[in-house]
């Protein structure tokens, strides 16, 4: 076995990204995008331009705002009101409504992710969620997700960074190589855990956000996995 596999099944603590590594997330932003652009579709407003605009728009506010719905929301809002001479009550409830929608969302676990925590909870491996956004919107989805009892906690901070990180790992008392990080994100989740020494499982999905893509700093140190069974048996649980 080589030393990648041999740290990731010796790991002390493994670390769960939430959003899109636990449970759906993207694709109610995706919905919301949707209905969005439907909004100003009927208001004779080009769709394509709008995607773009909104993908440029939700990039730039990141290092404003932080992740979160409720910033995203806020982006679509200002479009609209640039765009639109006179915003009436009409679209004003489309937007509310369209915000409540993807602030509570149904919780959807993803598949696998039942089975991997019960194989890793019954083996005693001490786990956390480490997630980034809203703390009051994330602790919510925690709590919805039926899982909270298989962690020690959830950790919610507002970007994800190789800072935040180090923070962390001293709260839990584990060095770096101890440690995997489990998640979807190279920017969020794996380029952060890399630069601090963690270990790091790259949980592939498909229509990743795209701020969230970027290469990863060292590609031979990542693990890819399609689902979290897969990582179960990397353990050596299964």
């Amino acid at each position: 076995m080589n030393t990648k596999k041999n740290k990731i099944r010796n790991a002390k603590l493994w670390i769960f990204d939430a959003d899109d590594t636990l449970w759906e997330s993207g694709l109610y932003f995706r919905r919301a995008e949707e209905d969005f652009i439907s909004l100003m579709q009927s208001l004779d407003f080009d769709s394509d331009d709008l995607r773009s605009e909104i993908h440029r728009r939700d990039i730039e506010r990141l290092s404003h705002t932080g992740y979160g719905a409720r910033p995203y929301m806020q982006t679509l809002k200002l479009i609209l009101e640039e765009r639109v001479a006179v915003v009436t009550p009409y679209m004003l409830d489309s937007l509310a409504y369209i915000s409540n929608c993807l602030l509570n969302h149904p919780l959807v676990l993803l598949p696998g992710v039942l089975a991997s925590l019960e194989k890793f909870f019954s083996a005693n491996r001490r786990m956390i969620v480490y997630t980034m956004g809203e703390e009051d919107h994330q602790m919510d989805k925690f709590k919805r997700s039926g899982i909270s009892r298989y962690f020690d906690h959830c950790t919610i901070v507002p970007m994800k960074t190789k800072e935040t990180m180090i923070e962390l790992l001293a709260s839990a008392g584990i060095a770096p190589d101890e440690a995997c990080m489990i998640g979807n994100s190279p920017r969020s989740d794996i380029n952060p855990a890399i630069a601090c020494g963690v270990n790091a499982i790259f949980l592939e999905r498909p229509f990743a956000w795209q701020a969230e893509q970027i290469e990863f700093a060292e590609p031979g140190l990542v693990t890819t996995v399609t689902d979290l069974l897969e990582i179960v048996s990397l353990t050596g649980l299964w």
